[in-house]
């Protein structure tokens, strides 16, 4: 079955919220570089199965003019993006990191224009900043106190090179699923950026060491590698690639609204009209960057003759 590109990033960013629920419990078991390591340690016992059924062995050799993306991919969305707003996480605040993460689809049009994806447009850039409006009243819950007073840190800076990773992750992937599918993409990027993963991630458990492992930390770890690692990367591949890095990058903005949504709901949360008022300004913001021209939305190579070796929209 095939999903609009939409309900993919819907779907990524969904899952994506329910790992800051999962995630931030599990950050306390494992050191950052060592949940990195298991979480894709899980992930690929589900990608390498699942694209040797899909794919066959072609995507252990990819064409030589992609392998440059992929490592790029490799490096930035799977070895350091998660770790660095992990390490984040711990020397600065979850509003001040969710603000600066609400920046990510600003960098990704600038990225995008800097590698010879187009430049910003006027509609693109108004509905990165009314998301950005919207996150800073969701995380803040409406309070222009709270957001006087946040002074940066050394966690600040870490944060923004987490986003500006997933920026450069973002556009490649874009570009790559033009000609490999989502899932090949994906497996091979995580296979790539493994022998780094088990370097840095084994030298932080090492290091660092872990505390005791609950079964509810075993089904954390599950959540992060299937859901949030298989199933949102796949999903946020997918939608990219047929959406378009500079107008899908601006779902992120949805993340925050869900992992508020999921704390009122899972968590017994109380709901504010801040929450409200922000949740509806990131929505007319993605709406302003993703609903236009329409018509316009990068081609579906599986269906537009492109040269897929894979299936993207699957």
């Amino acid at each position: 079955m095939r999903f609009p590109p939409h309900v993919l990033l819907v779907l990524a960013t969904l899952f994506w919220a329910g790992n800051f629920i999962v995630g931030g419990p599990l950050a306390e078991v494992l050191p950052p570089f060592g949940l990195n390591l298991v979480r894709w340690c899980v992930a690929l016992c589900v990608l390498i199965p699942l694209t040797l059924l899909r794919e066959g062995v072609a995507f252990v050799r990819p064409a030589a003019r992609l392998l440059p993306s992929l490592l790029v991919m490799a490096v930035t969305g799977v070895l350091l993006f998660n770790a660095l707003v992990y390490l984040a996480l711990s020397e600065t605040t979850s509003i001040n990191a969710a603000l600066i993460n609400g920046a990510t689809p600003i960098l990704a049009l600038f990225v995008a224009a800097a590698l010879g994806d187009g430049r910003p447009t006027g509609r693109g850039l108004l509905g990165s900043f009314v998301c950005l409006l919207g996150v800073a009243w969701v995380v803040s819950r409406g309070s222009l106190e709270t957001l006087a007073t946040l002074s940066p840190n050394r966690g600040d800076l870490l944060m923004l090179v987490a986003a500006l990773c997933w920026a450069f992750y973002t556009v490649l992937s874009g570009r790559v699923t033009h000609t490999i599918s989502p899932l090949a993409a994906t497996t091979s990027s995580v296979v790539l950026a493994f022998p780094l993963l088990v370097i840095t991630g084994g030298y932080d458990l090492a290091t660092h060491g872990h505390a005791e492992i609950l079964p509810a930390a075993l089904a954390g770890f599950l959540y992060v590698g299937i859901v949030a690692g298989v199933a949102a990367f796949l999903s946020w591949s997918a939608g990219i690639g047929r959406l378009g890095a500079a107008r899908g990058a601006i779902f992120l903005n949805l993340i925050p609204v869900f992992t508020a949504a999921i704390a009122i709901l899972a968590l017994g949360e109380r709901l504010v009209a801040a929450q409200v008022l922000g949740g509806l300004l990131v929505l007319l913001g993605v709406s302003l960057v993703s609903y236009v021209r329409r018509e316009k939305a990068v081609p579906d190579p599986a269906t537009a003759g492109g040269p897929a070796s894979g299936r993207p929209g699957e």
